[in-house]
């Protein structure tokens, strides 16, 4: 079971997270469904418990920005600022405080995205790309070390929104989320290449 770690400097869903080994990031998101929007970073030591403490904040505040990074670099991208979707990537280094800095942009404004990463290479997958929900199948990928877009990277094997992602150093494997039905469908890819997702089984 979970144990009380402690508390985030503010109450708000729809937010992001991001981790290093050491520090862990909290940020974004909206504490009353979504007419306020949250730009504060939090942090944690990940090894220890206790509230979280200012980082600094993000280049705007938003609703669902997904985050990937190295042990360097903390990356987030895109979410939804009423009454569309953002295409906003920004970054800030972990080992230090400080508000974000602008990255580049995704190839497609969208929310509610999964992501993974290796340690040279951020990508996104899925996602929603309008208001009233457009599932789309976009992967779309970063080179963590530089700054500017994103490049397409392929497709997933179906357009899925709220799917969730995670990966070894090598390969990343997502899984689930609407399509506009509930998915178990899993698919996978190789970070380092470009190409669209190959099936890789089912969630339970």
């Amino acid at each position: 079971n979970s144990y009380d770690f402690g508390d985030m400097s503010y109450a708000a869903y729809a937010n992001g997270a991001i981790g290093g080994t050491i520090k862990g990031l909290l940020f974004g998101g909206s504490p009353d469904g979504g007419s306020t929007l949250i730009n504060t970073i939090d942090q944690i030591i990940i090894r220890s418990l206790g509230n979280s403490t200012d980082f600094g904040d993000l280049v705007a505040g938003t609703n669902y920005p997904t985050g990937l990074s190295n042990q360097t670099r903390g990356i987030y991208g895109g979410g939804y600022i009423s009454p569309a979707q953002v295409n906003t990537i920004g970054y800030v280094t972990i080992a230090a405080g400080g508000n974000a800095t602008d990255f580049g942009d995704l190839t497609v404004a969208r929310n509610q995205m999964g992501a993974c990463s290796s340690p040279t290479r951020g990508v996104w997958l899925g996602g929603n790309q309008a208001a009233s929900p457009t599932n789309v199948d976009v992967i779309d990928y970063i080179t963590i070390g530089s700054t500017g877009n994103a490049t397409d990277f392929g497709n997933l094997s179906e357009s899925a929104v709220g799917t969730a992602a995670t990966s070894s150093s090598t390969r990343g494997v997502r899984g689930g989320g609407v399509t506009p039905s509930i998915s178990n469908v899993m698919d996978y890819i190789t970070i380092a290449s470009t190409g669209n997702a190959t099936d890789f089984g089912d969630l339970t």
